[in-house]
């Protein structure tokens, strides 16, 4: 029998193998769909997140419509929030398709779908990681993890990877993008 124990890095495997599953199960425009509709996602939730707290939830609010004990898990789960629901309304109903044609070989194509999966896993992965441990993309500036995040940091390798590296994960697809637009792929 196998012992098997559950860790971070255990979900971090799980969560990246069923992104890209889902990514050969959609195809390569689709994943490139989300991987565009994740970076806006981001932005609205950071940028709405931030503007909630400020004006609702924050020390002084300027409208208090929120009585919150603990301001930092308040803008932390309405960050994940926004950011999944935005992701989900923009993929499922976003006006916008992606069409990039079919290389002829069979392997090339498994390659690419493969490498979409892998940024688009990791840029979902290490947004959620850089939200839950309090970080702002948008201000630069971090709140201090919280000791349940603390543990969970030094824990796991693959945690403290991507966020030690969340610039990496946040610029890669981008910079993916523009490559292979030069090798003739149109975006």
């Amino acid at each position: 029998m196998v012992d098997i124990n559950l860790t971070w890095d255990l979900f971090v495997i799980v969560f990246f193998a069923v992104v890209i599953a889902y990514s050969f199960i959609i195809g390569r425009n689709k994943t490139l769909k989300v991987i565009v509709s994740t970076y806006i996602a981001i932005l609205a939730a950071d940028g709405v997140g931030n503007l909630i707290n400020h004006f609702f939830i924050g020390e002084d609010p300027l409208i208090r419509a929120f009585e919150v004990s603990d301001q930092a898990i308040s803008l932390i789960l309405l960050k994940i929030i926004i950011f999944v629901l935005v992701l989900v309304l923009i993929v499922m109903k976003g006006s916008f398709e992606i069409h990039i044609e079919q290389t002829k070989s069979t392997a090339m194509n498994m390659i690419l779908n493969l490498t979409y999966g892998i940024l688009s896993a990791g840029l979902i992965v290490s947004t959620i990681l850089i939200y839950v441990s309090g970080f702002s993309l948008f201000d630069g500036s971090g709140m201090v993890m919280s000791s349940a995040m603390q543990a969970i940091y030094e824990q796991s390798y693959m945690v403290r990877s991507i966020l030690d590296n969340g610039n990496v994960f946040f610029a890669l697809p981008a910079i993916t993008f523009v490559i292979a637009s030069f090798m003739g792929e149109e975006i």
